[in-house]
């Protein structure tokens, strides 16, 4: 097999890490791309992840290569390898596996051959990037249900909306949101009866959570699969929801303007510095 180079983007084209969830890595992934995107290290988060890989050509491919006058959207195939992070004390690793086509290369490239360029698109991670960086006081299984979610995200967005759609349960669990009908026990509410009783406790985070259910809702009853942007867009209000719900910054930021608002005037520096 013959070991294919990635061209990585330089420094200056950016070097970013997830916030709370960050789309644009697994609209990357996603591809097509030419040139590796830049992942920086869940462990360390020092440096971006390198990758190396092999690839090789799917039987249909190398046959149409037999006609004269083939086309490069014929010639097609599958890469597998690893991203790998080079920090000395760190070295951790993913395997990475997927598709490749070949097309036409704008300009000449590393990758291309005779004017034709392999773009690559990623289906599978081992084990999946870490979908997002929560709160410290986010309970351990609505962690689970969304780490689960991540790992398959590429290959099937639809059964990723389901496993968060999970989560949003679970998080309404810890809310202590009731489980059943209070006229009759046996009957189970669903979650969007579940997140309408959330609105009195947090409005603005059962909207976000109501907004995920409802993409869950098409991929649990539409035979196509869900387009992987309706996913991530779906993962970006899950995201803000469990911010809103379990990340105290917005009301310290909010606590402090009043404070200071208060003081006005009268204003000064503490010895420490703070108002």
């Amino acid at each position: 097999m013959k070991r294919e180079p990635l061209r990585k983007l330089s420094s200056t084209e950016g070097l970013t890490m997830q916030s709370r969830f960050d789309r644009e890595i697994y609209e990357q992934l996603a591809g097509p791309f030419e040139e590796w995107p830049i992942i920086i290290c869940p462990s360390c988060r020092r440096t971006s992840l390198e990758a190396s890989v092999d690839d090789f050509e799917s039987t249909v491919s190398l046959d149409a290569r037999d006609f004269d006058e083939w086309e490069p959207d014929w010639v097609s195939g599958y890469f597998h390898g690893k991203l790998e992070c080079p920090r000395i004390g760190c070295e951790n690793r993913y395997v990475v596996a997927g598709t490749w086509n070949l097309e036409s290369a704008g300009e000449a490239t590393q990758s291309s051959t005779e004017g034709f360029a392999k773009f690559y698109s990623v289906q599978y991670m081992l084990p999946g990037l870490p979908v997002m960086d929560f709160p410290v006081s986010v309970p351990e299984v609505v962690k689970e249900m969304t780490k689960t979610a991540g790992a398959i995200l590429l290959v099937d967005p639809s059964a990723a909306a389901n496993r968060i759609r999970s989560a949003i349960e679970a998080l309404l669990d810890h809310q202590r949101v009731r489980k059943t009908s209070p006229r009759d026990k046996t009957r189970r509410l669903t979650t969007h009866a579940r997140i309408e009783i959330f609105q009195a406790k947090n409005q603005q985070a059962a909207d976000h959570l109501m907004a995920m259910k409802w993409i869950g809702n098409v991929g649990s009853h539409e035979r196509n699969t869900l387009p992987l942007g309706w996913v991530l867009d779906g993962m970006e209000h899950f995201a803000r929801a469990v911010e809103l719900v379990y990340d105290p910054t917005t009301d310290q930021l909010e606590k402090r303007a009043k404070m200071i608002n208060k003081k006005g005037r009268k204003l000064r520096p503490k010895a420490t510095g703070s108002p």
